[in-house]
């Protein structure tokens, strides 16, 4: 598989996680590259790869992981296949200090959580915006990786049963952290870029290591990034 990224990377700073970030349905990789700009606008300079999906929207423009509507079995063979592309490239003596953070919303958020499971060891961290998870009742999930999800209050592009699966699958790990914006639908708002920030830097929010029901809510005044509708 050919993925191309847009990388911005300070290889002097070990310290510091790669972020590795996933776009949703009918995007591409400067989606994710506006999410985590504003959630660093306090002037530090995250190290990211940022990558564009395989699949080409025909006259519509704008990219895909898996075509939508398409079956679960299709979905996660497209998963397993742009993970391992993923996996191959940051296998490098480079990263292998770094610890490694998903980020994605849809689609993309749907593919990091499939990540997860196929490499239950490699990420610290998943951020999942809005992820599509159809077909995933009954999936067991036993990795190391902490969890933040997230939902706005009025999305119809997500299922609201396929949004409690993904509670219920990811609440498994003991680490998650979820959150949910009543007026919201299928986009990102600000609430979320502040939380997507303290979840990122847990030494100085506070995040827990352990599960959090607590719901937070957006005010119906703010401003949303990046609304276009994704896909299931």
């Amino acid at each position: 598989m050919r993925l191309n990224a847009t990388a911005h990377i300070d290889f002097s700073a070990e310290s510091e996680p790669l972020l590795l970030m996933f776009h949703g349905y009918g995007n591409d990789e400067t989606e994710m590259i506006r999410v985590i700009d504003a959630v660093y606008r306090d002037g530090a300079e995250p190290s990211y790869l940022s990558f564009a999906a395989p699949h080409l929207r025909p006259y519509l423009g704008g990219r895909y992981w898996y075509p939508d509507g398409c079956g679960v079995e299709e979905r996660r063979r497209a998963c397993r296949a742009a993970g391992a592309a993923v996996v191959a490239m940051i296998d490098a003596p480079v990263f292998s200090r770094r610890s490694k953070v998903l980020i994605g919303f849809s689609q993309g958020g749907y593919l990091a959580y499939r990540m997860v499971v196929d490499h239950p060891d490699l990420f610290d961290a998943a951020v999942l915006l809005s992820p599509s998870f159809k077909g995933e009742r009954g999936t067991v999930l036993d990795c190391r990786t902490r969890f933040m999800l997230a939902y706005g209050g009025t999305d119809v592009t997500i299922p609201p049963a396929d949004q409690l699966t993904a509670r219920h699958v990811l609440a498994q790990s003991g680490r998650l952290v979820y959150r949910e914006y009543k007026d919201m639908g299928h986009a990102i708002c600000d609430r979320e870029i502040a939380d997507i920030h303290d979840f990122l830097h847990p030494a100085g929010a506070g995040v827990a290591s352990a599960v959090e029901p607590t719901t937070l809510f957006a005010a119906s005044h703010q401003r949303m990034i990046g609304a276009r509708r994704g896909r299931r």
